[in-house]
């Protein structure tokens, strides 16, 4: 048994896991990454030393990503992922019957092949002949790829390293002009408990590029500081109420937690106005 004493780099404590099975280990281009075992959690992926996703309760997370902005656009064709290497995003993306093409952009291609091979579950979508894999930036993603998306899916690690060109104004300018006239992007954009002041930043940054900026949120047991947040920017659509009922076959996701997910208008002028908490 081993134990796992996450140090995560943008948040003021770490977790401590007991109990681990070491699964396997790898040192890619990028990162080391590792799969783990773990008594309550299951199996766990997690990139140099901090945990991405748990077998119990990755769901929330990918459901709470890809759905919202799914729904709130009337006919999502073409979709791009950026990050979410592990797979979960595409997966509820390509859940989806209207999507034609699912790219998944992320610098470090092996994390996908290990997620494929330990966790299929969450990876189950990754051979679907809709998905296209590049593995490279994002940003420079955007900049060469002339295509245009109807919703992007920004699934990155803590803005720290390579990611945080992910949450710079001038990639939210390159998104715009690869937005189809009623498109959609959404990013994780970290906790309310302890990254209020980010969460800001991201939507000033949003606000300077797209007419339309929201926010709302997920409980995620395995992310430090839990309340976790999604910022969302729109071209037109009402993103806080979905264009469509939800699909079905869902574990968490509808009607009434899109709804609910978003930020009370309140609380979210109190985080733009910096007095939050």
């Amino acid at each position: 048994m081993a134990d796992l004493w996450e140090s995560d780099p943008f948040s003021p404590i770490g977790y401590h896991y007991k109990d681990l099975t070491l699964l396997h280990e790898e040192q890619s281009e990028y990162q080391t990454v590792q799969i783990y075992e773990h008594p309550f959690f299951g199996r766990m992926l997690v990139l140099d030393g901090v945990v991405q996703l748990t077998q119990r309760d990755e769901h929330f997370y990918h459901e709470m990503i890809v759905h919202p902005p799914m729904h709130a656009h009337p006919a999502p064709k073409q979709v791009l992922v950026i990050g979410g290497g592990d797979g979960g995003s595409i997966r509820e993306v390509l859940r989806h019957p209207s999507v034609e093409t699912a790219v998944l952009v992320d610098i470090d291609g092996r994390v996908s092949d290990v997620v494929a091979e330990w966790i299929p579950s969450v990876a189950s979508a990754l051979a679907d002949p809709r998905v296209e894999r590049q593995d490279q930036g994002g940003a420079s993603f955007l900049e060469a790829d002339q295509r245009r998306f109807d919703v992007i899916v920004i699934d990155s690690t803590d803005p720290v390293g390579p990611a945080t060109e992910l949450f710079e104004s001038a990639f939210y300018a390159r998104a715009f002009h690869r937005l189809s006239d009623d498109g959609i992007i959404v990013t994780q954009s970290e906790s309310l408990h302890f990254h209020a002041d980010f969460v800001r930043t991201v939507q000033q940054r949003m606000a300077e590029n797209f007419p339309i900026v929201d926010c709302y949120s997920q409980a995620i047991a395995t992310y430090a500081g839990n309340w976790w947040t999604f910022s969302i920017a729109s071209k037109s659509p009402d993103v806080r109420n979905g264009a469509r009922a939800p699909i079905e076959g869902l574990r968490y996701y509808d009607a009434d937690v899109h709804r609910s997910a978003f930020l009370p208008r309140r609380v979210l002028d109190q985080v733009r106005a910096g007095s939050f908490p």
